[in-house]
């Protein structure tokens, strides 16, 4: 018996960490610019004119002295945002995570990773061309990063969602995740509505920051952009307990003393149930949901409906029952005159014959023909 706590029975190091590794990265260079300026204390810088804003915007802090941290650290959690959502992409299609239930979810994962990118680099930009000296790039990049951003987020759940919506979909594996009888009492559809109340939040957020800034309140526009950010941080705890299964997948597969009834089905094929109103309708066969979707109860992964050509398992042919077995006796005309022979192709009678279902027995070569004839 293992002396691992159940809930240390984990690698680890692994993939989870990679969002883990930028919101450290992401919060702390957020903290540290505030202590900075708090140290400071609470500077008006030049290059912000008259004003008695408090607390200052991000960018100011980044403009100044602290600008090189504001660009590594930007840098840096750029690479692991991305690598984030590439890292899910790749998991699901090596099947180390519960794999795509739709065709449509590999490419919102696309989708996503290429709005993702082009967000990332804006804020990139942002930390590069600060405010002091390229103020409308500066303004601009904003825009583009929250933009983006944005959609990145929408696809990324979107999949959550189909994953939600589709509890009969899952592999077997992930039959723990189901809670209640409802579709949507499953752990990917609380998942999802956490992800959706946390992007209702940043997109209202978003929106006061923009609009107190328009308006010239910059100490309340200033207030929700620290906000935002540090709000945006829990997007990144939320992918990281996306990526953990796989971490305890991993342990199982490798501790298999400690899990004797585990099998890993993620790269069983999946048998396909046609629905005529959903194009994307398969799944596997776990038997607690065939009554639901049309299965039969005795359906396996072998002899599901529609396994795709390649994977199906032949199946003995029917071998008919031939009409030949056993004595058939065909009688013979009588024949009472000789000239019924004369032409042979158009009035031979085959004399009576017992056959055996041997083909060779139905077929009359010349000779066979001339010995009936005398006979007869």
């Amino acid at each position: 018996m293992s002396s691992t706590p159940r809930w240390l029975r984990f690698k680890k190091i692994h993939y989870y960490l990679i969002p883990l590794v930028a919101l450290v990265v992401w919060w702390g260079m957020l903290i540290a610019l505030m202590s900075a300026w708090s140290i400071q204390g609470h500077p008006i810088y030049w290059f912000m004119g008259e004003t008695d804003q408090n607390p200052v915007y991000i960018s100011d802090i980044g403009a100044t002295n602290l600008q090189p941290l504001f660009i590594s650290c930007t840098g840096f959690q750029l690479i692991f945002f991305v690598g984030t959502l590439l890292m899910e992409y790749v998991l699901r299609r090596m099947k180390k995570l519960q794999p795509y239930v739709s065709n449509k979810q590999p490419w919102f994962a696309i989708v996503s990773i290429i709005c993702a990118v082009i967000g990332q680099l804006g804020i990139l930009f942002v930390s590069i061309f600060n405010t002091k000296n390229f103020h409308t790039v500066h303004i601009t990049m904003v825009g583009v990063f929250i933009f983006f951003i944005f959609w990145a987020c929408f696809f990324n759940f979107l999949n959550s969602f189909i994953f939600g919506n589709f509890p009969q979909r899952l592999h077997p594996n992930h039959e723990r995740v189901i809670f209640g009888k409802h579709r949507w009492a499953n752990l990917y559809m609380v998942s999802f509505f956490f992800k959706l109340l946390w992007l209702i939040v940043a997109v209202i957020l978003a929106a006061f920051f923009g609009y107190e800034m328009k308006h010239d309140n910059d100490s309340i526009s200033a207030c929700f952009e620290w906000t935002i950010s540090f709000w945006y941080g829990l997007l990144l705890v939320f992918w990281a307990i996306d990526l953990f299964p796989s971490a305890v997948k991993h342990y199982r597969i490798r501790h298999p003393e400690q899990y004797p009834a585990f099998v890993d089905r993620h790269k069983e094929p999946m048998a396909e149930v046609h629905d005529p109103n959903n194009e994307n309708s398969f799944q596997p066969i776990p038997k607690r949901y065939s009554s639901s979707s049309g299965v039969r109860d005795d359906t396996t992964l072998e002899n599901s409906p529609r396994i795709p050509p390649t994977q199906r398992v032949p199946q003995p042919l029917a071998v008919p029952e031939n009409p030949y077995d056993g004595v058939i006796t065909v009688p013979v005309e009588e024949v009472h005159t000789r000239s019924t022979f004369d032409n042979q192709r158009r009035t031979f009678v085959p004399p009576t014959q017992t056959y055996t279902g041997e083909p060779k027995l139905h077929e009359y070569l010349r000779q066979q023909m001339q010995n009936a004839q005398e006979q007869v």
